[in-house]
């Protein structure tokens, strides 16, 4: 069930999945006799994570974006594995749309967003890739997974406050401002650990189609990304429209640091 509708301000709604019951938090922004754009956000990410990106283009489109499980408002009652989430997201996409939509994934939404892609969903009409999280399944890859798993449980679980989690986010990125680091903290906060015990890293390689997409794709790609060119020709051989933008003097926190620059490169990658 899909609960809401969208106007010019700022609405919040909720989507019960079919997938064990998996309840997803989403919010509106816009008015929905304009395109639509879905927005996914990273892992220890929120709905919230796009806010400012969100702003910059909801006057001339209506954009959606959602709590992936075990994230901002939403719970986890499912396997966090990228098949799962792949099955999640492209039911609401299903449910939602009557009309064509953009899907817009940021690092791990990246990863979603293009195994939606595989599953050639007739809803939607174009991608846009930023900073996409993808992996060569190799045991490397598992292991700076998993290292990393081991660092972020021991920073949550050492957090009593949310003042804790500010400061290891200004340590992370001093420079960004005071309400992109209470965005950025709050997120990682608040996010259910349990994620970390999962599989979802196994399900991050990128297939290759048998029939290529005719979508266009936009894949936006800070100056330090995580996506490897290797990985880039992999998606030029799934995708026949395939543009690289990239923007200097950026990391992966790019939505952050540059949320204008991605509103406008959206935007004209749409008109």
């Amino acid at each position: 069930m899909i609960i809401g509708c969208s106007q010019n301000n700022l609405t919040t709604n909720t989507f019960t999945s079919s997938v064990n019951g998996q309840e997803i938090y989403f919010r509106e922004y816009g008015n929905n006799n304009n395109p639509e754009i879905l927005f996914i956000h990273g892992l220890m990410g929120s709905s919230t994570s796009f806010t400012n990106v969100a702003k910059g283009i909801s006057t001339e489109f209506n954009v959606t974006l959602i709590d992936l499980p075990g994230h901002g408002n939403s719970g986890l009652e499912i396997d966090f594995s990228i098949d799962k989430l792949t099955e999640l997201v492209d039911e609401f996409i299903n449910k939602k749309y009557t009309k064509p939509v953009t899907l817009v994934g940021y690092s791990l939404g990246g990863t979603i967003a293009n195994a939606i892609s595989e599953k050639s969903n007739n809803k939607v009409n174009s991608y846009v890739l930023i900073d996409p999280w993808f992996s060569n399944n190799t045991s490397t890859d598992s292991l700076a997974f998993n290292f990393l798993s081991v660092i972020e449980k021991n920073a949550k679980n050492s957090w009593a406050t949310n003042n804790d989690s500010i400061n290891y986010v200004k340590k992370m990125n001093p420079d960004l401002s005071e309400d992109q680091i209470n965005i950025i903290s709050n997120n990682r906060f608040d996010y259910d650990i349990k994620i970390w015990d999962s599989s979802v890293q196994k399900g991050t390689l990128i297939r290759n189609l048998n029939v290529p997409s005719k979508s266009p794709l936009l894949l936006i790609k800070p100056a330090a990304s995580l996506i490897k060119e290797s990985q880039i020709k992999k998606l030029s051989k799934n995708f026949l429209n395939l543009k690289v933008q990239a923007i200097p003097d950026t990391t992966h926190m790019i939505i952050f640091e540059e949320p204008e620059s991605i509103s406008n490169l959206i935007k004209d990658f749409i008109k």
